[in-house]
């Protein structure tokens, strides 16, 4: 159960920032319930919400979810966006819109360690409108600023596996 509720802290965070939409998170609970004997209440309601907003799925797996240490659990959701971008499942746009907003979510946007992660947003919206900086230029600086975090998807991909008994497909 304790795998659970941290897989399902790490998707509380990813749906929160726009990693995940509702409806990859309500496939994800399917899983978690076809593949555990008795699974919480919460997760069954998830299942159940693909008519509900976001924030009310949302609140369902804060209830359920359990975050020891925040930060890492962030740096966990930044290697995920970080191996999703590298494998072209999402836009380099939905990558720092993530990343900014999980940043602010947790309060780590003025942390030094999050600081550039977090101005990302700033700087691609500026190159977007021609404003200033070169936007391949962000791009590959954003790429770069997301590197560190890569080293703890091992760790996602584990708890994944622990709790759904399948492998992680992006």
């Amino acid at each position: 159960m304790e795998h659970l509720k941290s897989l399902t802290g790490i998707y509380y965070l990813g749906l929160g920032c726009g990693l995940w939409n509702k409806e990859e998170v309500i496939d994800w609970s399917d899983k978690v319930i076809v593949t555990i004997d008795n699974p919480p209440l919460e997760l069954l309601e998830v299942s159940m919400m693909s008519k509900s907003k976001i924030d009310d799925i949302e609140n369902k797996l804060f209830e359920l979810s359990k975050i020891d240490d925040e930060e890492h659990s962030v740096q966990i959701v930044l290697s995920i966006i970080a191996e999703m971008l590298e494998l072209k499942h999402i836009t380099i746009e939905r990558a720092i819109r993530s990343t900014s907003r999980l940043l602010v979510h947790t309060g780590l946007s003025w942390e030094s360690r999050y600081y550039n992660l977090y101005s990302f947003d700033d700087s691609y919206d500026l190159a977007c409108n021609g404003v200033h900086f070169e936007i391949n230029e962000v791009e590959k600086e954003f790429i770069n600023e997301l590197e560190p975090f890569k080293k703890v998807i091992s760790e996602f991909k584990e708890l994944y596996f622990s709790v759904t008994r399948q492998e992680w497909a992006k």
